[in-house]
């Protein structure tokens, strides 16, 4: 048994118990009816691999969110429906934003996972409402806490020391969406208010990448790891060497798989993020970098 089959197994029953009136039932259990009578599609974005295990937990097969995206809009239907992405400044990827505004969605059941790394704070809600407005109308929309990969802020060292129990809140999740569950995660702003969320949200959709990144020349060996991780293609090797412009998902897969920490974010103008340690980067254990390459590559 492999380390998925082991975690879907895990638990679950006594969650079950706790919650009151539902009926014990084992995650082995759901996924043999779901087998038998259901079919689940779902979709994932990723940055640096959070998301695609968690969306390797629910389907043996998660389709890519910015290969998707490239086939043009489609009509997708299935019994269940899932998106799995991470928070960007308490809201979805733009790529995200665009992939559910441009398709249409078909099933009985939706649901959505949010990975996030220090405060969820009202995405849930974010997603809910954005989402309906472009005639997608969730069940289920719930966040799991996990490694924050968000450089300005966060040392990789030090987050990767924090014990953040992704085993048995990936547990309840799945017994969540077995069962179908209808729930959408209340907002809870803690020292957030609405014009402090605005202002974090116009400064990560309006970037770009020759904005955010510096480049180490004399560690860059011109090896285009950033271009095969980067969903918008923003990079291209010249006369001058390395090279990188576009409108910028903000995502940091360049940076973080970048061999040689060539890459950095920038700190030398105004309301530059810079890093909180650069020799630091991080990507999921349980993800390979090709994984990351196939997921995103244009």
């Amino acid at each position: 048994m492999d380390r998925r089959d082991a975690l879907k197994r895990m638990g679950l029953g006594l969650a079950a118990v706790a919650m009151a009136g539902i009926a014990p039932r084992t995650h082995a259990a759901i996924l043999k009816d779901r087998a038998k009578d259901k079919k689940r599609l779902v979709f994932y974005f990723t940055a640096t691999g959070n998301s695609l295990f968690v969306a390797r937990q629910f389907s043996d097969n998660p389709l890519s969110i910015p290969q998707e995206v490239k086939k043009g809009s489609q009509v997708f239907e299935a019994d269940e429906i899932g998106f799995v992405f991470p928070d960007y400044a308490s809201a979805a990827p733009v790529i995200v934003q665009e992939f559910l505004a441009k398709n249409t969605f078909k099933a009985s059941y939706l649901f959505a996972i949010v990975t996030f790394g220090n405060a969820s704070v009202m995405v849930a809600e974010w997603v809910r409402d954005y989402a309906k407005e472009k005639g997608v109308n969730f069940n289920y929309i719930n966040s799991i806490l996990m490694v924050d990969n968000y450089l300005p802020v966060f040392d990789m060292n030090e987050q990767m020391k924090i014990d953040k129990h992704v085993d048995e809140s990936l547990a309840k999740l799945l017994e969540d969406v077995g069962a179908q569950k209808n729930y959408v995660q209340a907002a809870d702003l803690g020292f957030f208010n609405q014009d402090m969320l605005k202002g974090m949200q116009d400064q990560h959709f309006s970037m770009t990448a020759d904005r955010l990144l510096e480049l180490k020349k004399d560690r860059c060996v011109e090896c285009m790891t950033c271009e095969k991780v980067c969903p918008h293609k923003n990079f291209s090797l010249g006369n001058d060497g390395l090279q990188f412009a576009g409108k910028c998902e903000y995502c940091l897969a360049c940076v973080h798989a970048c061999p040689q920490k060539a890459l950095t974010l920038k700190s030398n103008w105004p309301g530059a993020p810079g890093e909180r340690n650069p020799e630091a980067r991080y990507r999921n254990p349980n993800v390979s970098l090709m994984d990351i390459i196939k997921s995103n590559r244009q």
